[in-house]
Order: structure tokens, then sequence, then C-alpha cells
């Protein structure tokens, strides 16, 4: 997942004004509990965090040690607080999952886009091939993520479809319940299609019939729960 997908820049005076200012309200209020909010494979994950020192616009936090592993991978975390006027982001500059300890620099205000999905994006693992009948012809690929809203899929080649255009999608989802695979064919309209080099990635909505919703709903709910004993186990 690229990070920068997830959130909104809220730049309130310059990058450097907003790092001061952030650092000074940490300071004035050390002893109060952050929430740390982090996205792995899809899933949000949010503990609580304290802070434990700051020094030279560097802020030492006590955290969670299952945020701690999500902070590790992603090198950033979202922080949540009354304290702030957004929500911030901060990277990461060392993390200690055994210790629950992580270092971060570099805070700026940002609005995290993910939350206003009506649905949870997951990741496939691995990624299945995806295959798009349009209008073009018959085009191959992998799905990147999967909601009960829409669908991503990412493609090696460019092609030119034009925003709107009706496809179905044909793929394959793990029945992680009943250890079987899936095919999957539905109906998608294009939104948008990222990216300026290979892979490009194919943003489609889809409406699934109560079939396919059920098929999907439970494939995220296990997938999910995967997801958590994926980290715990780790």
């Amino acid at each position: 997942m690229n990070i920068s997908d997830l959130y909104s820049s809220r730049i309130q005076k310059t990058f450097d004004d907003d790092y001061a200012e952030i650092v000074m309200i940490l300071k004035a209020a050390p002893k109060n509990a952050l929430k740390l909010i982090n996205y792995y494979k899809g899933l949000p994950l949010s503990y609580p965090a304290t802070i434990n020192s700051i020094d030279r616009g560097i802020v030492d936090l006590d955290v969670q040690q299952e945020q701690a592993f999500t902070i590790e991978r992603n090198r950033s975390t979202f922080i949540r607080s009354p304290l702030f006027k957004h929500d911030v982001f901060a990277q990461a500059q060392y993390v200690n999952i055994r210790n629950k300890a992580a270092t971060f620099t570099k805070f700026s205000y940002v609005e995290i886009m993910a939350e206003r999905r009506n649905f949870i994006r997951m990741e496939p693992e691995p990624s299945p091939d995806a295959v798009i009948e349009s209008p073009l012809g018959i085009i191959k690929g992998n799905l990147y993520d999967v909601s009960l809203s829409g669908l991503n899929i990412s493609v090696d080649q460019y092609y030119p479809l034009e925003i709107n255009t009706e496809t179905s999608i044909r793929f394959r989802l793990r029945d992680i319940e009943q250890r079987l695979d899936i095919t999957l064919n539905v109906p998608a309209r294009l939104v948008g299609i990222m990216g300026g080099s290979s892979p490009y990635n194919y943003k489609f909505i889809i409406c699934p019939d109560k079939l396919l919703e059920r098929n999907l709903s439970q494939y995220i709910f296990h997938r999910q729960i995967e997801i958590i004993k994926e980290i715990k186990d780790l």
C-alpha cells in the first residue's frame, strides 16, 4: 500500500512552521494520551501512545507492540489528539518492537482520506490474477485491493480507457474458512487511473448483487482476522 494514497496534506502556514507548532503543542501537554493510526494491508490499527521524551524536534513515544510492528513496516504513523486542529502525519526515525518504543520527526497536519471511505479496502495475499473485459479488449492485471464498493487492479501496461467506462472484471479469491478458491465476475465502472509509470492502478466502482456481496463480506471479514493473527504471531 502506498502511504501517500491514505492522506491529504493540510498545511496551515508552512511545513516548517507547522512542524514547530506541533512539537510545541506536544511539549506543552506531555501527559496527554495520543492515539496512533496505521494501515497494514488495508486494515486500520489504532492504539494509544504516550510521550516518553521530546528533544530538538524529535519525539519518543511509548507504543503498543502491535502498533510498533505496523509503524516499522510503514516507517510512519498518523497521530490523533484533541490537542491538534487536524490529524498529524509523522515519519518514524527509529522503531523497537520488543521495547515498544518509536521515535518520530517531520510532523505535519493532514486529513486521513482513507477514513472517508464507506468500506475497508483489504489487500489480498497473494495478489490474484484479474481479467478486465473492456471496450479495448481483454486487459490482464492483478487485484490490488477490494472492498464492498470498489476494487483496484494493478496493470503493467497502460490502456487508455475513458473514465466511467463500463467493464466486467473476473478474479479469484480464497475462501479462507473453507480453504477453497471462488471465482467472482463483477460488473464495474472505471473511476480513475493512477500512476505515472508501470504498474498502473485502475480504480473501479462496483455494485455487487446479494450473492457477490455475501462472498466479498465473508472474505473481507476473514481477511481482517487473518491479518490480526499475522501481526500477533510476528
